[in-house]
């Protein structure tokens, strides 16, 4: 029995030192585990700082955080202040030698709590790898704009929408001219934005003709709900758009784009196909969508005859053209005058909306002929908008150019050949080598005219202009309709009798084109006078002899296709004149009073077939002379030095700025004369 009780006690002895020394063991060690807490919680400290840093950058850029983000650092906080606890009650305890707590319950129950904590630190630092800090869930994805009916605009709508959602394209440039409906069409496709595309945001901006680039980055801070700060640079502006726009999938509409945006120095990152990311923008000019690197032009066309009149119609109600079949007529005329022009449409009809009777309606069709500028609207809503087009143009010379497609007849067909001859009388084609030079150059120059939306090219060789844009420059050039006389258009009106001589005083240039015109006034009062067009008019036969008196300005004079058979003496008087055209004229005789006409650059005396004498040295008086055409007119040259009469070749020669000849030779001699002159042969044509 008593054996029995010694084994039993030794039994309990060893238990005890067993569970004693593991105790004492896991005691003894568990400095070990505050140091790796410590470790540990200054690692996520500094992972914590990082998520930070970036979840305030987000938010300044407006962008919100995701919760498990915010519910990551929330607990990071916790574990901070757990570890933190620990830390502090580790460092309060009394220990003795060896590091051995006092209290050995107390310091088993702290060893544990570190423990836990620190499994919970790492489970932090594990999940803290986030795919994405913040949301754009405060954006609004796109806000709607007001706008105007887009009539017959759906074909060209479709294809824009079709454009934008081609991932391979992302910049898209649309193109026409002023009024033509690109903003309506633009806010039509913000409105009616598809809500199953990807897009995060759809930015709609409207740019100032001249705006400047803190405005740009200021309305896309404000449309992404971004701090604006007065003191932060434009660079550093740009870098925060690019950070943010970056991050989304955008589509910027850009409206009204007169000059190429810099997307590097706005901020706006540059989309790479394949893209969900879209630039869309509109301009008049096309040189721009060539600068913003377009890669998909959408052309702007004025509307077809049956959609501008649904546009006419619906734009204001008109019980009276249902009602009267002869107000339907001229209702009809009317909106053809608009040239299908959106813009012009929609004013003429809120202007007609009042009208009840016919004889209203045939005055208004007289006024949109003549003078529209005087139809409510058209001059704010309708010109003023196609003037800006032409007030862009680079310089005084190129308005010039663009003028002088007002000076044909409305929707004809215009020559660049006929526009080159009057360009060079007006100097604008100066000094060219030979006619290549002079048509490269005419076709550069109408290219720019075309790239802003002024004319609009039908063949290589031909051009034409809006009605409404021509109607526009008429009523800049006669000084916003305050001087009617200014620019005297009459071309092909049948008319005639040349306007009296008092509207020829204040006259700057009078075109009186394809009429029946027989007389003209004695010796009008031109002080002005610089362009003078009577060209086929068949029925003038004769100039009155003081007609030219009085114009000393005049720099070009067209007299093709008239039946003058002479000159009159006046022509001498016009010492500034550099263009005179008498290309099939009956003229006979040229007047010697011509030598004064020192300044002339370009002289046409062609298929004249009547002409027989050209005075002695008049030619070569004409020193300034670059271009003389002659093809089917003239063959009286000189074959030799010692043949009297008719022209020499020398007198030619004596031309230092001669650079086209056309001519006709109607012998061997003569022509053998031509071929060895090396100053003539490489000129002529």
């Amino acid at each position: 029995m008593e054996s029995v009780s010694t084994s039993s006690v030794m039994d309990i002895l060893n238990l005890l030192k067993a569970c004693c020394s593991q105790s004492c063991n896991y005691i003894m060690t568990y400095g070990g585990t505050f140091s790796s807490l410590a470790s540990e919680v200054g690692q996520l400290k500094d992972k914590s700082s990082d998520v930070k840093r970036d979840v305030e950058a987000a938010t300044r850029d407006g962008q919100t955080p995701r919760s498990e983000v915010l519910g990551w650092l929330s607990s990071v906080q916790d574990m901070e202040g757990e570890a933190e606890s620990i830390e502090r009650k580790y460092n309060q305890k009394i220990k003795c030698l060896c590091s051995f707590p006092l209290n050995v319950c107390s310091a088993y129950r702290l060893r544990n709590r570190a423990e836990a904590a620190l499994a919970t630190i790492r489970e932090l630092k594990q999940s803290a790898e986030f795919t994405k800090l913040a949301d754009n869930l405060n954006l609004t994805r796109s806000i709607k704009m007001p706008t105007t009916k887009t009539i017959g605009m759906d074909k060209v709508f479709e294809e824009l929408q079709r454009h934008a959602k081609d991932d391979s394209l992302s910049v898209i440039g649309i193109h026409g001219m002023g009024g033509v409906g690109k903003t309506a069409l633009l806010r039509r496709f913000n409105n009616d934005f598809p809500s199953e595309t990807e897009a995060d945001v759809v930015i709609f901006l409207e740019l100032s003709i001249d705006y400047k680039l803190e405005e740009v980055q200021k309305s896309l801070f404000d449309r992404l709900s971004l701090t604006w700060q007065d003191e932060v640079t434009h660079r550093d502006r740009a870098t925060k758009l690019f950070r943010v726009l970056s991050t989304l999938k955008f589509i910027l509409l850009l409206d009204n784009l007169w000059e190429p945006l810099n997307y590097q120095v706005v901020g706006i990152p540059l989309p790479a196909p394949p893209s969900k990311c879209k630039i869309i923008f509109t301009t008049r000019t096309e040189d721009t969508c060539s600068h913003m690197g377009t890669e998909k032009m959408i052309k702007m066309e004025c509307l077809e005859e049956e959609a501008a009149w649904n546009l006419f119609r619906n734009s204001a109600r008109m019980d009276v053209i249902d009602a009267d079949k002869n107000v339907r007529i001229e209702a009809r005329d009317l909106v053809k005058e608009c040239g299908g022009l959106p813009a012009a449409l929609i004013v003429l009809a809120q202007a007609m909306a009042p009208k009840k009777t016919w004889e209203e309606w045939m005055h208004a069709l007289t006024i949109m002929k003549d003078t529209p500028h005087q139809l409510p609207g058209m001059t704010n809503n309708v010109f003023s908008i196609l003037k800006l087009s032409y007030d862009r143009l680079s310089s005084d010379n190129m308005r010039v150019c663009a003028s002088y497609g007002a000076l044909f007849i409305k929707g004809s067909w215009i020559g660049k050949f006929n526009i080159r001859n009057s360009w060079i009388g007006e100097g604008i084609i100066d000094n060219v080598q030979n006619v290549m030079d002079a048509d490269h150059k005419t076709q550069f120059l109408l290219g720019i005219l075309h790239a802003a939306s002024l004319t609009v090219r039908v063949h290589d060789d031909y051009f034409t202009m809006h009605p409404m844009t021509r109607a526009m420059i008429l009523w800049v050039q006669r000084e916003c309709g305050k001087k009617e006389n200014k620019w005297l258009v009459w071309d092909r009106e049948r008319v005639e009798e040349a306007p009296a001589a008092e509207k020829w005083r204040d006259a700057e240039r009078i075109a009186l084109v394809w009429n029946q015109i027989s007389d003209l006034p004695e010796a009008p009062q031109c002080p002005n006078l610089i362009f003078l067009d009577l060209q086929v008019n068949k029925f003038l036969r004769k100039i009155p002899n003081g007609f030219f008196l009085h114009m000393p300005l005049l720099r070009i004079l067209e007299l093709q296709e008239t039946s003058i058979e002479e000159l009159p003496v006046s022509i001498g008087n016009l010492m500034q004149l550099h263009y005179l055209n008498l290309c099939k004229t009956r003229i006979t005789s040229l007047p010697k009073e011509m030598t004064a006409l020192v300044n002339l650059k370009y002289l046409s005396l062609a298929f004249m077939k009547y002409l027989r004498i050209i005075p002695d040295q008049l030619i070569s008086s004409l020193r300034e002379l670059q271009w003389l055409i002659m093809m089917d007119s003239y063959s009286g040259w000189k074959e030799g030095q010692s043949c009297e009469g008719g022209v020499s070749f020398e007198e030619l020669e004596s031309l230092k700025r001669l650079k086209v000849i056309g001519m006709t030779v109607s012998t061997l001699a003569a022509l053998q004369n031509l071929c060895d002159s090396p100053r003539l042969a490489p000129l002529t044509h």
